[in-house]
Protein backbone atom coordinates (compact mmCIF):
# COMPACT_ATOMS: atom_id res chain seq x y z
CA UNK A 1 0.00 0.00 0.00
CA UNK A 2 1.19 3.54 -0.68
CA UNK A 3 2.49 5.68 2.14
CA UNK A 4 -0.36 7.86 3.43
CA UNK A 5 1.73 10.35 5.40
CA UNK A 6 1.27 13.85 4.14
CA UNK A 7 2.37 17.41 4.55
CA UNK A 8 -1.25 18.42 3.90
CA UNK A 9 -2.74 19.38 7.25
CA UNK A 10 -6.42 18.95 7.95
CA UNK A 11 -8.26 22.30 7.85
CA UNK A 12 -10.03 23.11 11.12
CA UNK A 13 -12.02 26.24 10.26
CA UNK A 14 -14.40 26.94 7.38
CA UNK A 15 -11.94 29.54 6.08
CA UNK A 16 -9.05 27.04 6.08
CA UNK A 17 -11.28 24.50 4.35
CA UNK A 18 -12.18 27.01 1.64
CA UNK A 19 -8.51 27.87 1.12
CA UNK A 20 -7.63 24.17 0.87
CA UNK A 21 -10.38 23.68 -1.70
CA UNK A 22 -9.05 26.58 -3.77
CA UNK A 23 -5.50 25.16 -3.67
CA UNK A 24 -6.84 21.74 -4.69
CA UNK A 25 -8.89 23.17 -7.55
CA UNK A 26 -5.87 25.12 -8.79
CA UNK A 27 -3.69 21.98 -8.78
CA UNK A 28 -2.95 19.90 -11.85
CA UNK A 29 -5.79 17.40 -11.39
CA UNK A 30 -4.63 15.36 -14.38
CA UNK A 31 -1.51 14.20 -12.50
CA UNK A 32 -2.94 10.96 -11.08
CA UNK A 33 0.50 9.71 -9.96
CA UNK A 34 0.97 12.62 -7.54
CA UNK A 35 0.43 11.25 -4.01
CA UNK A 36 0.28 14.78 -2.57
CA UNK A 37 -2.84 15.48 -4.64
CA UNK A 38 -4.58 12.50 -3.03
CA UNK A 39 -3.40 13.61 0.42
CA UNK A 40 -4.85 17.08 -0.18
CA UNK A 41 -8.16 15.53 -1.19
CA UNK A 42 -8.11 13.28 1.88
CA UNK A 43 -7.46 16.22 4.22
CA UNK A 44 -10.34 18.17 2.62
CA UNK A 45 -12.66 15.17 2.91
CA UNK A 46 -11.75 14.61 6.57
CA UNK A 47 -12.30 18.28 7.41
CA UNK A 48 -15.66 18.35 5.62
CA UNK A 49 -16.86 15.25 7.48
CA UNK A 50 -15.79 16.73 10.83
CA UNK A 51 -17.66 20.00 10.36
CA UNK A 52 -20.58 20.50 12.70
CA UNK A 53 -23.82 20.89 10.78
CA UNK A 54 -26.95 21.88 12.69
CA UNK A 55 -29.71 19.30 12.70
CA UNK A 56 -32.27 21.09 10.53
CA UNK A 57 -35.00 18.44 10.86
CA UNK A 58 -35.64 19.28 14.53
CA UNK A 59 -35.84 23.04 14.05
CA UNK A 60 -39.09 24.83 13.30
CA UNK A 61 -38.79 28.46 12.20
CA UNK A 62 -40.21 30.76 14.87
CA UNK A 63 -40.59 27.92 17.36
CA UNK A 64 -38.77 29.89 20.06
CA UNK A 65 -41.29 32.74 19.83
CA UNK A 66 -44.18 30.70 21.24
Amino acid sequence: MADQTSSASIPTTPQELEQALQRYRNSDLSDFNNPELFNQWLAIRTAALEQKVPDIEDQVPGEDSY
